[in-house]
């Protein structure tokens, strides 16, 4: 890295609100290497537009090794196939950092909804065709359904909301008959009671629900869905800057604390080396071009 490096305060530009999952690990992150490298990271909130507004914002940052990007599926992936123009290239625009965090997410009902297994689910949902509603509330719940609506051969109404957190609301007042979702927003409804979690769209069972079994195995063979948070630079960004950065976050996540931190935000900690991160970034591009192609997911 430049000898001085790092000299100022450095910015984690995050491309969702506050309160989301995503949000909630760059925090984490930004505290703990603040104390790390001496120096603030400041955490910028660029929502809107599925994360490509901060993905563009961060493509164009000065590649000086003061602005990293926490970067989702949704920017680097989904985007290539989803965006007529993103405004950015997740590949050659970036510099690959690391992973952080995987984020399983659950297909839950209401309480009183009248299945308490995936299969049960899925004999209702052939049952009502068409009849039952769901809502999407960013692109990681838009293609988990789609891909369950494809594998499982059910047809069912989607409805989309603004974030999460909205979408939750409706099927606890009974608007909605069914979501797939990360755990940040529903979680805590599942704890209580008042939603019920049916299936896991991982391929194995998640620490924060170990009871509930993967879809694959429920009824869904094949089913294998999970958004994730990934660290970038811009390209060019120094190399001796990226290593360092590699070290630290791992470092950070790969403790105790880090893997409670990041199970309290429903998510899984997993980091990689820049380079697994990249291969990783290539199937993850290639995967997203098939459920936009079995979903029928049209450029916007």
């Amino acid at each position: 890295q430049p000898e001085s490096w790092p000299a100022r305060p450095l910015r984690a530009i995050v491309p969702f609100p506050p309160g989301s999952a995503t949000d909630g690990i760059a925090r984490f992150v930004a505290e703990r290497l603040a104390s790390g490298l001496g120096q603030p990271v400041v955490v910028e909130n660029v929502a809107g537009g599925n994360g490509l507004i901060a993905a563009r914002q961060a493509a164009r940052a000065a590649p000086d090794g003061y602005s990293l990007f926490f970067a989702t599926n949704s920017t680097h992936a989904a985007s290539v196939h989803l965006a007529r123009d993103p405004g950015f290239d997740p590949v050659r625009g970036f510099l690959p950092v690391t992973l952080t965090s995987l984020a399983p997410l659950v297909l839950m009902v209401r309480a009183d909804f009248p299945a308490r297994t995936a299969a049960e689910f899925l004999a209702v949902a052939r049952e009502r065709a068409g009849a039952l509603n769901y809502g999407t509330g960013n692109i990681g719940s838009l293609a988990a359904a789609q891909l369950l609506k494809s594998l499982a051969r059910i047809k069912a109404e989607q409805i989309s909301y603004r974030g999460t957190p909205a979408a939750v609301t409706d099927l606890l007042a009974g608007r909605l008959q069914f979501l797939v979702s990360d755990l940040a927003a529903a979680g805590e409804h599942i704890r209580a009671g008042t939603l019920r979690a049916l299936g896991v769209t991982t391929a194995e069972r998640i620490p924060m629900l170990p009871e509930v079994p993967p879809l694959r195995e429920a009824g869904v063979p094949g089913y294998e869905f999970a958004s994730w948070v990934a660290v970038f630079l811009p390209a060019g960004s120094p190399p001796p800057v990226q290593e360092r950065l590699n070290r630290s976050i791992r470092a950070i996540l790969g403790n105790e604390e880090g893997k409670r931190v990041s199970l309290g935000l429903g998510l899984m900690a997993a980091t990689t080396t820049p380079e697994e991160l990249a291969a990783f970034q290539r199937r993850e591009i290639a995967l997203w071009g098939r459920i936009a192609q079995a979903a029928g997911l049209p450029r916007e």
